[in-house]
Parts: structure tokens; sequence; C-alpha cells
């Protein structure tokens, strides 16, 4: 099974950054893109947004997956967690109460990037970054 580089999104068009530089990233590393769409109450629901990034993810021939969560950070501990995510392509923490931070934090065995709002991709430096 290859690894895969997953990409977490909302429902939000601009997720579409997201997408476009996990699929960059996924040429990188060789390894399989998969969108993984995490809904929760924070934001409300836009069928025709969902339905953009499925065809945006569907030009890059990969699948997407939505999860609907009232534990969002809870859902994405445990794909990150699964042995095949190798990459982790999230948008910008918006404060320092970000889920991400848990993650990162928890996982420092997996690549994590960041997508600023312009499209700019960052590798995150985890502990293993730090201790190698």
């Amino acid at each position: 099974m290859p690894d895969k580089t997953i990409a977490f999104v909302t429902n939000q068009y601009r997720c579409d950054r997201l997408i476009r530089a996990a699929h960059k990233i996924s040429g990188e590393t060789c390894s399989e893109l998969l969108v993984v769409g995490v809904l929760d109450s924070e934001y409300t629901l836009d069928p025709e947004a969902v339905d953009y990034l499925f065809t945006e993810t569907k030009r890059y021939k990969s699948t997407m997956r939505l999860l609907f969560t009232d534990d969002k950070i809870e859902s994405m501990r445990e794909i990150t967690g699964q042995a095949d995510s190798a990459n982790i392509v999230t948008g910008m923490p918006h404060s320092h109460n970000s889920v991400l931070y848990d993650l990162w934090r928890d996982f420092p065995d997996k690549s994590f990037y960041t997508v600023d709002s312009g499209g700019e991709i960052a590798e995150v430096a985890t502990k293993s970054a730090h201790t190698a």
C-alpha cells in the first residue's frame, strides 16, 4: 500500500489551494493523494462548496472523503495516525488554541505542511526534525 498525502479541508471554496498543494506534495513524494473534508458545527454546510472541492479533487484523479463529526481533533488524529498517512496538508493555524499544534506534537514522525491564503507551502518543523 503506497503512502498517502492527506489534505484536510473544510467546506469552503478557498480550500482548493490545499488540494493543489497536496497534489504537488504527493507528486514530489510519490504518494497517493486523499482529500478529507472534516465537517463539524463550526461551519455551516455549503453543498456547492463541497461539490466544487469534489470536482477539484477529481481533476487530480484523487479521492475525497467527507467526515461529519462532533470531535474534529479526534477524527483528524485517527486519520493522521494511520500507518500509510505520510504527509499531512492543512491551512494555517488561526490561533494558539488550534488543533493543528496537537497533531504536530502527537505525530512527530509525520511530515506536516501548511498552506497560506496565497497558496504558499511551508513544511512544519516537528520534534523528530530537531532530534535527528
